[in-house]
C-alpha cells in the first residue's frame, strides 16, 4: 500500500476519484435519479440479487416467484458470493450502488499499485488507474474478479514471500469471483506476468503463481459450489440446446479489425456506449504499433490473440463443432461465454500506455494523446446517463404550451438565437419540476414501476402472473409471482412447456422464434405488436398462471378485465385468466 498512501499521490487521488464519482454525481444533480445500464443489470441480474438478498433474510419461499415455482435456489449465481450479503442488510437500490462504488474504487486501487510497481509516474498511475476502473461499470456485479486482476499480477511481479494479510485478499477474492465470468483470467496471469519478468529480465516464479492460482480456484470452486451442483445433479438446462450462429470468415475478418481498434458502431445508443474506448484504445494502438518496443508488441500480441479467440471459435466450422457436441462435455462447451475473456482488455490497454509512456513517439503526441485520455475519462462518466438524460432535456414535452408556442414563433421567423436562450431560459425556469418527474427505464424507480406494480399486486395478491409486452422480472422484483423470466440457468423441460404458451407467437416473428428455439435466455410471450397477440392463456392457466399483465388490452374470450389502464397508468392492464 506504500504505492497508494504517498502525500505526493493524494491530490491526484482527489483528482481522479472525484472525476469518478460524476458518474453518480452528474445525473443526481441534474434529475435526482442515479442511472444505469438497464440491459442484463435491471432485467436480470439485480432481480437475482434482490430475490438472494430476501433468502438470506430468511425468505426461503422467494425463488418460488419464478418461472411457476421450478427455479431452485441453487441455480442462482452469487448466492455464496459475500459480496452479496449488501442486498440482506440493505435496500436491493441501495446494495447494488454500494457495489458498485466498492468494485470501483478496488479496481482504481488495484490498477494504480500496478502501475507504481511498474515505474509509472503519480499521475500517469492515477489516470489509466481511473480509465480502468471507468470501465467497469458494466460488469460490477459480476464481483472482484476482474477488478482484483492488476493486483494478482503486482504480486507476482513483486516476487515477495506471503504473510497472513496476502492469504486473506486472495480468498476474499475467490470467494468474490465469478465462475462463468472471470476464471478465464488465470491463463492471461501467467502469460502477462511472464512477459513483464522476462522483459526486465527476472527469474519467473511458477511456484508462486501456481500458489496463488491454487488458492483462488479453490475459493471460487467454493463459493460457486452451487452452480457446479446444479450442472452436475440438476440438469438437463435449456443451455443443452444452444444453437450458435457461425459468422463466415470475410465478415469475421473485418469485425475482428473493428474491434482491435475500438471503432464503434453508429446505432445511436451503441456509438455514445463504445465511444470512450475508442478515445482511449486507439490512439494507444496506434502508437503502440509505431513504437519499436518489445514489450508493447508482446501485450499487443496478447490483446489480438484474446480477440482472435472469440473471432475463431465464432467461425462457421467450430460453431458447427460446438452445437454438435453433446453431454456434459457439450453442456460445458456451450455454455462456457469465452467472449468473456475481453473483460480482462482494459486492463491489458492499461498495461500498453505504461510500456509506451516512456518512448519517443509518445513524447511526440502527448498532447494529443492526454487530450484524448482526459475525453475518454469524461465521456465513461457520461456514456450510460447521456442518452436518457438527453432525451428528456431535449424533449419538447417538457415545455409549457406558451413556451411552445414561443419556441415555434422563434423558429419559424428565423430568430435561432433568440430560440436558443429561451430553451437555456425555460430548462432553467423548470428545473426543479424536471427532478420531480423524470422517468426513465435506466433508474430503478423508471424500470421496476414500484407503484403500478403495487397496484397490481394487491389484485394478484399469491397468483402467478404471465407478462405481455412487458418484463416479467419486474413483477419479479414488486413480489408478484410469475411463469416467465430471464434466466441464465433453467430446466430444459420448463423452455419446452413454456413454448406450448408462445408456440403460435413464434410463428408470427421468425427471428423471436429462432432466438427462442437456439438460445432461450429469456422466456417471454415476445409480444410488441397488439394486433398480433396469439399467447395460448389455456396453456398459460395450466402452467400456473392465474392473471395476465399486459402493456397492450386484449380481447379474449378466456380473459376478463380486472383492471385497465390501471392504477391511471395508460399502458398497463390486468386481466384474469378464467376457464
Amino acid at each position: 500500500m506504500k504505492y497508494f498512501i504517498n502525500n505526493k499521490n493524494v491530490r491526484f487521488h482527489l483528482i481522479f476519484i472525484f472525476i469518478l464519482s460524476s458518474y453518480y454525481l452528474i445525473p443526481y444533480i441534474l434529475v435526482g435519479h442515479l442511472i444505469l445500464k438497464s440491459h442484463d443489470i435491471l432485467d436480470m441480474e439485480i432481480v437475482y440479487n434482490h430475490v438472494i438478498g430476501k433468502i438470506y433474510r430468511g425468505d426461503f419461499e422467494s425463488i418460488k416467484l419464478f418461472l411457476a415455482g421450478e427455479l431452485e435456489w441453487y441455480f442462482l449465481r452469487r448466492i455464496f458470493q459475500p459480496l452479496t450479503v449488501l442486498y440482506a442488510i440493505f435496500q436491493t437500490e441501495t446494495a447494488f450502488w454500494l457495489t458498485d462504488i466498492i468494485i470501483k474504487l478496488t479496481s482504481y486501487i488495484c490498477f494504480f499499485i500496478l502501475s507504481r510497481k511498474l515505474n509509472c509516474s503519480p499521475f500517469n498511475s492515477a489516470l489509466i488507474a481511473c480509465l480502468f476502473a471507468s470501465s467497469m461499470d458494466a460488469w460490477t456485479h459480476f464481483g472482484l474478479g476482474i477488478a482484483t486482476f492488476p493486483y494478482l499480477i503486482y504480486l507476482i511481479i513483486k516476487n515477495k514471500n506471503f504473510n497472513l494479510k496476502h492469504y486473506f485478499i486472495l480468498a476474499f477474492i475467490g470467494l468474490n469471483t465469478d465462475l462463468v465470468g472471470d476464471i478465464l483470467i488465470l491463463p492471461l496471469l501467467f502469460f502477462i506476468s511472464w512477459i513483464f519478468l522476462s522483459e526486465s529480465q527476472k527469474k519467473y516464479n511458477y511456484k508462486l503463481f501456481f500458489k496463488i492460482s491454487f488458492i483462488l480456484i479453490f475459493f471460487i470452486i467454493l463459493s460457486n459450489s452451487n452452480i457446479i451442483y446444479s450442472i452436475l445433479f440438476a440438469g438437463p438446462f435449456h443451455r443443452a440446446e444452444f444453437v450458435y450462429e457461425g459468422t463466415n470468415l470475410t465478415s469475421g475478418l473485418k469485425n475482428l479489425i473493428k474491434n482491435f481498434f475500438l471503432i464503434p458502431d453508429f446505432n445511436i445508443s451503441y456509438f455514445f456506449h463504445k465511444l470512450p474506448f475508442t478515445f482511449y484504445v486507439f490512439p494507444i494502438i496506434i502508437i503502440s504499433l509505431f513504437s519499436k518496443n518489445k514489450l508493447t508488441y508482446l501485450l499487443l500480441a496478447i490483446v489480438l490473440f484474446v480477440k482472435s479467440f472469440d473471432f475463431i471459435l465464432n467461425l462457421e466450422l467450430l460453431a458447427d463443432l460446438r452445437n454438435s457436441a453433446g453431454g456434459l462435455i457439450g453442456f460445458l462447451i456451450k455454455s462456457i461465454h469465452w467472449g468473456y475473456m475481453m473483460h480482462a482488455l482494459p486492463v491489458l490497454y492499461g498495461l500498453l500506455f505504461i510500456s509506451i509512456s516512456k518512448t519517443e513517439i509518445l513524447r511526440k503526441f502527448k498532447y494529443l494523446t492526454y487530450a484524448l485520455l482526459f475525453l475518454s475519462l469524461i465521456t465513461f462518466q457520461m456514456r450510460i446517463s447521456v442518452i436518457p438524460l438527453g432525451k428528456y432535456f431535449i424533449s419538447f414535452n417538457n415545455f409549457s404550451n406558451d413556451q411552445k408556442n414561443q419556441l415555434r414563433e422563434s423558429f419559424h421567423n428565423q430568430k435561432y438565437l433568440v430560440l436558443i436562450r429561451d430553451v437555456f431560459k425555460f430548462k432553467k425556469d423548470s428545473a426543479k419540476i424536471y427532478k420531480k418527474d423524470f422517468k426513465s427505464l435506466y433508474t430503478f424507480k423508471g424500470y421496476y414501476d414500484y407503484e403500478n406494480y403495487k397496484y397490481i399486486k394487491s389484485y394478484v395478491n399469491d397468483s402467478r402472473t404471465i407478462s405481455v409486452g412487458l418484463d416479467p422480472m419486474v413483477a419479479v422484483m414488486n413480489n408478484i409471482k410469475v411463469v416467465d423470466g430471464y434466466h441464465n440457468l433453467y430446466p430444459l423441460s420448463y423452455k419446452s412447456k413454456f413454448r406450448k404458451i408462445i408456440e403460435e407467437q413464434l410463428e408470427e416473428n421468425k427471428e423471436f422464434k429462432k432466438y427462442y428455439d437456439n438460445y432461450g435466455q429469456r422466456v417471454y410471450t415476445f409480444v410488441y405488436d397488439p394486433q398480433k397477440i396469439k399467447v395460448d392463456f389455456f396453456e398459460a392457466k395450466k402452467l400456473g398462471a392465474h392473471f395476465v399483465i399486459s402493456k397492450y388490452p386484449i380481447s379474449n374470450q378466456i380473459l376478463t378485465p380486472v383492471c385497465e389502464k390501471c392504477n391511471d397508468s395508460p399502458d398497463l392492464f390486468l386481466y384474469k385468466i378464467e376457464i
